[in-house]
């Protein structure tokens, strides 16, 4: 096995997220006649899920129980890494090409029963590690497989045209929640394990962090459907789940600032800083969950897309995107310089960069305030994120000695 390979996959597919982004933006502020905006948002959205995040997410996992794997194990999750990613390209090619089309969601399901596959036999059936780390992951593979139920909905939705605002609504978000406060946070999670396992760490209060997670997760769908009538009793369980998560957040970042985990970052200053920045995020997001549990501010949130545009990002982008880079770093399949430094250093300022500008116009939006040059200011943000993607693969280079 050769992690380095699938690792410089997964950096090319930041590059192509952060193209689309680059070409969106343009679209928004100029003139593109030639692209659909709602295709190549279809497309930027599908691919950033299966052929980034999910790409990162799976060599990740594979990296972690490879040394409980037979040969003939590892080659069969290889495949179904190598599956994920190349119809996750299809998909893209298919939403830009015809939007939601029978190419594209037949494409972009076999995406996700390759990832099914991974999560059944790689994590719940072959893998023989026991510990924390595989405690996280078997709970974000069983969170994936909720929101295929979500997904599967949605095609049932297309195919038959029985569909409304609400249950379009209700079904996207169960799939958004699922899979990124689902699978992606729990999987992350379970790499910050095995990161502070291979440093002798030991991160107290686990049990207690992990339980808060895990009991709070499910329920905690609801903080994207208070727009829905719920009943009080459903009301009251949705706030108990923020107010749970906001406990296990503070256990967790107390462990981030720890004494013994402040000694090891010292002497990775780049990895303190990426990571640094992305805890920020998941502090911002958890936060931004606990206020949306009052209804009227629910309400104005998720009546803006440019509110559940910032949002999204402030997720995707600032809390797991920066996570995995920041994973990715202190993994020996890439040699870092100064300019590789450089890179990456101005890759995660201008995310939040992006998510300043977001935020500034998602405020305004609330008045119907139209910020003066805010889509240029969100243009020029989008491609200097697609630059610094680029620059960090041009800069960076692989040991070729290292593989598994």
């Amino acid at each position: 096995m050769n992690p380095k390979r699938l690792l410089t996959l997964g950096l090319l597919s930041l590059v192509v997220v952060a193209l689309l982004g680059v070409i969106m933006r343009y679209k928004i502020g100029f003139s593109l006649p030639i692209v659909n905006q709602k295709h190549l948002q279809l497309a930027h959205s599908g691919f950033a899920f299966s052929g980034l995040i999910t790409h990162f997410i799976l060599t990740f996992i594979l990296i972690k129980i490879y040394d409980s794997l037979q040969v003939t194990q590892v080659k069969w999750l290889i495949r179904t890494i190598y599956v994920n990613l190349f119809f996750s390209y299809l998909a893209c090619l298919g939403f830009i090409w015809q939007g939601f089309s029978f190419f594209a969601v037949t494409a972009q399901m076999i995406s996700f029963l390759a990832v099914l596959v991974f999560v059944v036999l790689g994590i719940f059936t072959w893998a023989k590690k026991e510990g924390p780390a595989m405690q996280w992951f078997k709970m974000g593979g069983f969170l994936f497989l909720l929101s295929m139920l979500a997904h599967l909905w949605l095609i049932e939705m297309w195919i038959t045209g029985n569909k409304t605002q609400f249950t379009y609504l209700a079904a996207t978000y169960w799939f958004l929640h699922f899979q990124y406060n689902g699978w992606f946070f729990f999987v992350c999670m379970g790499l910050l394990m095995s990161w502070m396992h291979k440093q002798d760490l030991s991160f107290h209060n686990h049990g207690l962090v992990f339980k808060a997670f895990a009991f709070s997760v499910i329920p905690a769908y609801g903080l994207s459907v208070l727009w829905l009538h719920l009943p009080v009793w459903l009301y009251v369980l949705i706030v108990l789940s923020a107010l749970i998560q906001c406990i296990g957040l503070i256990y967790l970042v107390r462990q981030f600032f720890s004494a013994s985990l402040k000694k090891v970052l010292i002497q990775k200053p780049l990895l303190f800083f990426v990571g640094s920045l992305s805890i920020l995020a998941l502090v911002v997001k958890i936060a931004l969950q606990a206020g949306s549990t009052i209804p009227s501010i629910s309400k104005l949130a998720f009546g803006f897309r440019p509110i559940v545009i910032a949002y999204l990002h402030l997720v995707l982008l600032a809390f797991t995107l920066l996570f995995l880079l920041a994973y990715l770093i202190d993994q020996p399949y890439f040699l870092l310089n100064r300019k590789t430094v450089i890179a990456l250093k101005f890759f995660a300022v201008m995310v939040f960069m992006n998510e300043f500008f977001l935020g500034i116009q998602g405020i305004a939006s609330l008045s119907y305030t139209v910020v003066p040059y805010i889509n240029e200011m969100l243009f020029g943000v989008a491609l200097l994120l697609f630059l610094s993607a680029l620059a960090f693969i041009r800069f960076s280079y692989t040991r070729n000695t290292v593989s598994l």
